[in-house]
């Protein structure tokens, strides 16, 4: 729509100054997702609206960065969490007449390199433009961000397909994702189950539709044409994270959802908040854990239903 157009247009300019400030700052950059994406993939800003300005840069240049962005206006939401201890995915930095700035440091919570090879290998096509990511990191990205959704909504299932149609020329998508798989073993499964909900969602060409019984159940979950409450949202989001966790780091995927912020807060809660902590945090972790068991028995009986794993024995095992 004209508005939607409008908005993205506006919205992109203040995104490429952002990246252009860090540009001078030293600071490699890019632009991830909203209209950024949408210039790239579209040739249009407004046709991926989007409520924040999503930038990736480098661990070791985080804080350099939230400086950089401060000083053209934004605030640091938390400044608390910019110590030497890294955020959980990003740092928010809000206006008060501009889109919040999210800086990432990686785009999903069980990788810690991918992010910092995907910078390193974008490429700018012309002087003075953002920077692009290689056709097969821009893939597992888009991939990654879908799975880390929820495997929810269609607007990233579409991103995913129009990236693989305008920048991927046809070739193999399960020989993509298994390079990237290989390189990055801790992002096997939600690359994995991903492309296999994407190949019966919007035509990914992929021949796996399987995995382990977890894997299976995580493919279940998915939802792209409901449209839930913001609360059940991220309880399946934080279910299928959880499934798709590599071995160690389960723990890490609860204390995440347990850490949430609870519905009608504006700030995460602290021992200073005492006995109301408690019983808000008790309270949240009761409604996901109820959200978490009714959202399996379904899930488990769909996966059940569609029989043994038909997945090759060294697909499987990767689960």
């Amino acid at each position: 729509t004209f508005a939607a157009r409008e908005n993205g247009k506006a919205q992109e300019l203040v995104a490429l100054g952002i990246l252009a400030g860090l540009s001078r700052a030293g600071i490699r950059a890019l632009g991830l997702k909203g209209v950024v994406l949408a210039r790239q993939l579209y040739g249009d800003a407004g046709a991926r609206t989007s409520a924040d300005i999503d930038i990736l840069v480098s661990a070791a240049d985080l804080a350099h960065a939230i400086d950089v962005v401060q000083r053209m206006g934004w605030r640091h939401k938390e400044p608390a969490s910019a110590g030497s201890r890294l955020p959980i995915l990003h740092e928010e930095l809000v206006h008060p007449a501009f889109s919040m700035v999210e800086l990432h440091w990686r785009v999903h919570w069980h990788e810690t390199r991918f992010a910092a090879d995907l910078l390193d290998r974008a490429q700018s096509p012309a002087p003075h433009q953002p920077l692009v990511m290689e056709p097969a990191d821009g893939l597992a990205a888009l991939t990654l961000f879908y799975a880390r959704d929820g495997f929810s909504g269609l607007k990233m299932a579409a991103d995913v397909a129009s990236w693989w149609d305008s920048r991927c020329e046809a070739g193999d998508a399960d020989a993509v994702i298994a390079t990237i798989a290989a390189s990055y073993p801790e992002l096997a499964g939600a690359l994995w189950v991903a492309t296999g909900v994407l190949g019966s969602l919007v035509g990914l060409p992929t021949r796996f539709a399987g995995g382990s019984l977890r894997w299976q159940i995580a493919a279940q979950l998915a939802s792209p044409f409901t449209e839930p409450t913001a609360g059940h949202l991220g309880a399946m989001a934080s279910l299928v994270d959880l499934l798709l966790t590599p071995r160690g780091g389960r723990a890490d995927a609860l204390r995440r959802e347990v850490q949430r912020v609870p519905k009608g807060l504006e700030r995460p809660l602290t021992r200073d908040d005492g006995l109301f902590a408690y019983l808000a945090r008790s309270e949240h972790v009761l409604r996901v854990t109820r959200r978490w068991v009714m959202a399996l028995a379904g899930a488990t009986r769909r996966a059940y239903r569609q029989g043994a794993n038909s997945q090759p024995a060294s697909v499987a095992r990767r689960a």
